[in-house]
């Protein structure tokens, strides 16, 4: 089976607005529908190397697109098993996702911002602050908010952390490759961290702000954090964090 990226360079895709994945389901097997679904954001009924790729119509283009890619990853990797992938196991179900989820997660964000396309696009904006690079490369994959976000950190195009609160805790935290291990954030938002602010006092917009580092890692009391906090329906706070 060939990787995302491959199946792309094999079709000749070169941009962002050439990933038009209808053709390449078509391509690998799959016609695609859009019509209401009950229980499921997406579903595949298939035989042998022919099926139907059925994606709810009630989903936003960005939440459309990673249902679709999600599906076919699924199409790819684990043909011939029945699954019926619910709205929290897609597109950073990032808290639960394991085994055939986390496979089809990964599939889809390859799909849809392969390496080859995305790091030289994030490395044409890499000045500005991660959420306005987040916000850009969004815009130019089509993907929502987080699964870019998400993407920037397995990418390492921000070396560095990124961190979900809610009132009630961390559902999940990511870090770069290239970032050393200190341990992990902590499970309560600081409350000398703007990510406070936002979850805690409902404070909209971006905020940015230079903090001490313990506030975010136990093992950096002498070292300086720089946070970028912004709220996330429903009522989260995301954060990318960096140590300087």
């Amino acid at each position: 089976m060939n990787t995302p990226e491959s199946l792309l360079r094999s079709l000749g895709i070169s941009s962002a607005d050439g990933i038009d994945l209808e053709t390449i389901a078509w391509h690998c097997g799959l016609t695609v529908r859009f019509a209401p679904l009950t229980g499921c954001d997406a579903r595949i009924v298939g035989k042998g190397d022919r099926g139907v790729l059925t994606v709810s119509s009630a989903q936003s283009p960005a939440r459309r697109r990673f249902s679709l890619a999600h599906e076919l990853g699924h199409w790819q990797l684990h043909r011939g098993r029945l699954m019926l992938c619910r709205a929290e196991e897609i597109e950073g179900s990032v808290t639960e996702a394991r085994g055939f989820e986390l496979d089809a997660d990964q599939y889809a964000a390859s799909l849809l911002m392969p390496r080859f396309l995305f790091v030289p696009a994030a490395d044409l904006i890499k000045n500005k602050p991660p959420w306005l690079i987040a916000e850009a490369l969004s815009a130019q994959f089509q993907t929502s908010l987080l699964a870019t976000a998400l993407r920037m950190i397995a990418l390492d195009v921000w070396p560095g952390w990124l961190v979900c609160h809610t009132r009630h805790g961390r559902p999940f935290c990511f870090k770069a490759p290239s970032v050393d291990d200190i341990g992990r954030p902590p499970l309560a938002v600081d409350y000398r961290s703007a990510a406070f602010d936002v979850v805690h006092a409902n404070a909209s917009g971006l905020h940015a702000r230079k903090v001490a580092g313990d506030v975010w890692f136990a093992g950096a009391k002498h070292r300086i954090a720089m946070e970028y906090a912004r709220a996330y329906p429903p009522e989260r706070v995301l954060t990318f964090v960096r140590l300087l």
